[in-house]
């Protein structure tokens, strides 16, 4: 069963994807960051880079979700979202060579809309097409790379982000994103699994949401915890930033520790949920101690090094969480909620800190405030999310084949047609039988069953049937 990971095409294809989207979108934060030196005060780079850039990454994602809703044929096309990213081109070609700040500005605000946009792409690809079970490990891989490639690419030649040179790396970039979308049509079918009225939840949904209600409460109390962790990280992040700005400390070296986290946190979340958000809460706390000891350079290296491996655990936990979600759920819209809940209240806390002038004593006090409700809500959320609902002792005993069907489908990422298909298979039914139940060619048939071996690894459909039936 954890061999079939390494086979499963769709896996890597997103892992690709995500991965270059993740390198692509970190070298242009740092480009323009380094870019806007020339221009402002420490204080408006604050508030553009982590404050307004990061709010209108969230209205991007938000405009994803919306345009999905009402027009998701148009927002799920692999045509729709290579026009966003051939749109970046010229986007960063007018950051780099016409050096006006007000443009630069205007570019940045433009860029992380379109970034926006293409991502909640990305998470609701993965959401459709990755398994449930190793949705974290695809995210941390994927981001880790990004992180890592950053530093890479700057260690090689530490002037790049701010010479044309980036404009070559990022086209480069883009173009590998273009043509992965564009070659593995198949892998990029997002098929509409969307939860209609909630009325028929019991039979096609895995267990986390067969109550809708429950589902919902869950679904509100996440956001919450998000909500909350957001601004703590952002100020961990902030004071991390401000040590590392006081000791004049290579801040990308630094964040390549954070591809160890994320990683680390992608394994730990696919292994057991619940311990990667405790994990989650528990690293929020690390990188305020660096304020306490920030006058020990010696010391306070490694403090930042080991806070950037453990602070992977709250970007892990806010995409894999959502994504997992939407993906169990099969309500595929809510993959780029939690990012997008994230972006816009980190963004508002950056910017009411530097609106207020809070020191770091300040921040530290509000961090230490925060943490009270989000112990509370998040093991309120863990309580409900765990425990069976009040109805399930009502539900008919012939449902369980049901709920071994969704839950088999979300194990592999199984559309609704191959879960249907992989259960006249645990059925020991031919190509011919199944095609005439679901009255499908037999090639239509043939074509399903090798999708679902490719997804799940197996060699047969004999397999299939006895891990279906597991």
């Amino acid at each position: 069963m954890k061999a079939f990971i390494f086979k499963n095409r769709n896996f890597w294809i997103c892992c690709a994807i995500i991965a270059a989207v993740y390198l692509l979108d970190s070298l242009l934060f740092f480009s323009q960051l380094y870019l806007m030196y020339d221009f402002f005060s420490s204080k408006t780079i604050s508030a553009v880079s982590t404050g307004w850039a990061y709010l209108a990454q969230g209205v991007g994602l938000v405009l994803f979700m919306f345009l999905y809703k009402i027009r998701r044929h148009l927002s799920a096309h692999r045509g729709f979202q290579v026009v966003l990213f051939l749109t970046e081109v010229p986007v960063i070609i007018l950051s780099i060579l016409v050096p006006d700040g007000v443009l630069l500005m205007f570019m940045i605000i433009i860029l992380n809309i379109i970034i926006g946009l293409h991502t909640g792409f990305t998470f609701t690809l993965a959401a459709a097409h990755v398994p449930v079970s190793h949705l974290g490990l695809c995210y941390g891989l994927a981001y880790a790379v990004g992180a890592f490639g950053t530093w890479l690419i700057s260690a090689i030649n530490g002037g790049v982000m701010t010479s044309y040179r980036i404009i070559f790396v990022d086209s480069v970039l883009i173009s590998l994103i273009v043509v992965f979308i564009l070659m593995y049509k198949d892998a990029f079918i997002i098929e509409q699994e969307e939860e209609t009225d909630g009325t028929d939840t019991a039979s096609s949904k895995p267990e986390l949401l067969l109550d809708a209600a429950k589902g919902r409460k869950i679904l509100i109390l996440l956001c919450i915890v998000i909500a909350i962790m957001a601004p703590i990280s952002s100020i961990g992040t902030n004071n991390n930033l401000y040590v590392e700005y006081c000791l004049k400390l290579d801040l990308l070296a630094q964040r390549s520790f954070y591809a160890v986290g994320l990683i680390a946190a992608g394994l730990i979340f696919d292994k057991n949920r619940l311990i990667g958000g405790v994990c989650t809460i528990v690293s929020l706390i690390y990188p305020i101690v660096l304020i306490m000891i920030y006058q020990e350079r010696g010391l306070v290296t490694l403090v930042i090094g080991l806070s950037y491996v453990i602070l992977g655990f709250f970007a892990v936990y806010r995409a894999a969480s959502f994504m997992t979600l939407a993906a169990e759920s099969r309500r595929l819209r809510l993959a780029p909620l939690g990012l997008a809940v994230s972006r816009i209240c980190e963004a508002v806390a950056v910017l009411a800190i530097i609106e207020t002038g809070c020191d770091e004593l300040v921040s530290v006090i509000i961090v230490s405030v925060l943490f009270i409700p989000l112990v509370i809500l998040f093991f309120l959320m863990v309580k409900e999310q765990y425990t069976p609902s009040e109805t399930s002792t009502e539900v008919p005993r012939e449902l369980s084949a049901e709920e071994r069907r969704a839950a088999f489908a979300g194990m592999y990422g199984l559309t609704r047609r191959e879960e249907e298909i992989a259960m006249f298979l645990s059925e020991g039914r031919s190509n011919g039988e199944i095609a005439e139940t679901l009255q499908l060619s037999e090639n239509t048939v043939r074509f399903h069953v090798s999708n679902i071996l490719k997804k799940t690894g197996m060699k047969d459909r004999n397999e299939v049937s006895r891990a279906y039936r597991q």
